[in-house]
This record gives C-alpha cells, structure tokens and sequence, in this order.
C-alpha cells in the first residue's frame, strides 16, 4: 500500500512540475518569434491532422481496428488543434 502512495506522489510531482515545452515539445525545437519556423510548426501540426483523418477513413471500416483507430486518430487530432493554437497564441503573446 505504501508503494502505491510513493507511486501517486511521484506521479504528482512530476505531473505538476511540467511546463509547457513538456507537452509540445516542437515549442523547443521551433522558435514562435521566427514567422518562418511558425509556419513550419503549424505545418506539422496539420500534417499530423490529415495523416489522423487518413487512419479514420483508411481503417474505420474495419470493426475493432477502426474503433482504436479512431480514438487515436481523435487524440491526435485534438493535441494538433490545441498545438497550433498554442504555438499561434505565443507568436501573437511575443510580437
């Protein structure tokens, strides 16, 4: 029992200790301040977004393949919107 506690309290600690280049780490890599390294970041993004609705349509007539595709699909498609919204909100914070 007591290791289950450690193990939530390391999971807390690092859950509130992370920071934003933790979760999109293409903030890191690609400078915002940059117009040309924005779009680049934004590219990606929508290039993640259309190979995610590819696997929907590609694989969603398959019955249990196409359920798991499409959650990830769903997944990937939500952390691209919330990424390029991120990344055009700390261009627009900086400039």
């Amino acid at each position: 029992m007591e290791d289950l506690q450690e193990l939530f309290e390391r999971a807390k600690e690092k859950l509130t200790s992370l920071t934003f280049e933790d979760i999109f780490p293409l903030t890191k890599k690609y400078n915002t301040d940059d117009v040309k390294q924005l779009c680049i970041m934004v590219g990606i993004y929508l290039g993640a977004i259309i190979i995610a609705v590819i696997m929907i349509f590609g694989l969603g007539w398959i019955p249990f393949l196409g359920i798991i595709m499409k959650i990830i699909a769903a997944a990937v498609i939500i952390y691209s919107t919330i990424g390029i919204f991120s990344s055009l909100l700390t261009y627009l914070k900086y400039n």
